[in-house]
């Protein structure tokens, strides 16, 4: 695909003000999704480039660096490997010598092996999820502080590192439900998850971000393709819901106010469909979009729907 919505939004001179970006990636161009400006050319691609540079035919390893330098792992992560010509790692078939030497090496080298497993267990339930490197790199220093102070002993590596993993979403704003980050547990439950992720917080004095609706938008609201506007007008609904005491989830208010979005847009879009979006049941929705159908005509933009249009939505 040639283009792709930008997790950033950046400022563009003609808008005259901070608007969503598209990624031209044919072309390296970063594009105002308003007015089509290009903000910006030539951007460096960032993402994995899986050409193989091996000597012989037989081997298709893409890897052709080592792993780079990481703080948090004794001497930076780096290490020897004795090896023979045929890059095997020296047994005792060639040399029981050599053999005995390699494995004081790595004993030496690496005292971190449960630390490198568990940053690894990180970065690819990180992959799965489709974060950020700033995020992998944020849950595995709470893992390396969290180590420090012998909390890790006793408890599953897999609910730990997603944990790790939850927490690092929340403070580099990046947020993701319980439910989300659960689907990369490897069998870690989400009360465990949770558990977990609050005791962290106390042993290492971490004050996270409390999860509000419109953190939530944008991916949910893309989920079903909706458009610019409608993401826009959802937006400043959920901020002028904040005038009201509606007491439910994040999540169950986004999802109310994207059915009544979708409606006004006169999209096909079913209340199934917004429900999976938003990541709530059906009757969640219902319930929440029959608290906020009174409000309907004082909190949806007037610039994005006329009363008389407010006033066709389903009754509850």
């Amino acid at each position: 695909m040639a283009y792709a919505v930008s997790d950033t939004d950046q400022y563009c001179k003609d808008c005259k003000r901070i608007t969503q970006t598209v990624l031209d990636h044919r072309q390296g161009d970063t594009i105002c999704s308003e007015c089509g400006l290009v903000l910006e050319a030539y951007f460096v691609d960032t993402t994995a480039e899986w050409r193989t540079f091996a000597d012989t035919e037989n081997d298709h390893d893409p890897q052709r660096t080592g792993d780079a330098v990481n703080p948090l792992l004794h001497n930076g992560g780096l290490g020897t490997m004795i090896s023979d010509a045929k890059n095997n790692v020296v047994g005792s078939n060639q040399s029981r010598s050599l053999g005995r030497v390699n494995k004081m090496v790595q004993k030496q080298q690496n005292p971190d092996r449960s630390l490198t497993q568990a940053f690894a267990s990180i970065a690819s339930k990180a992959s799965m999820l489709g974060l950020m490197n700033t995020v992998v790199s944020r849950a595995q220093q709470i893992y390396k502080e969290a180590d420090d102070k012998k909390f890790c002993r006793g408890r599953k590596d897999e609910a730990l590192t997603t944990a790790c993993l939850f927490l690092a979403c929340q403070e580099e704003g990046f947020p993701r439900t319980l439910k989300e980050v659960a689907t990369v547990g490897n069998g870690a439950t989400k009360k465990e998850i949770n558990k977990i992720k609050e005791q962290l917080k106390k042993v290492l004095e971490i004050d996270s971000k409390i999860i509000h609706a419109e953190d939530l938008t944008r991916r949910s609201c893309s989920s079903i393709g909706m458009k610019h506007q409608g993401m826009k007008a959802v937006n400043e609904t959920l901020e002028k819901l904040k005038e009201y005491d509606i007491r439910r989830t994040p999540k169950s208010v986004l999802a109310a106010v994207m059915y009544m979005t979708v409606q006004l847009s006169n999209d096909v879009t079913s209340l199934k469909e917004v429900s999976q979006a938003a990541d709530v049941a059906v009757g969640t929705t219902k319930k929440t979009y029959k608290d906020l159908y009174p409000y309907a005509s004082r909190i949806i933009p007037s610039w994005f729907a006329k009363l008389e249009d407010i006033k066709k939505l389903r009754i509850p």
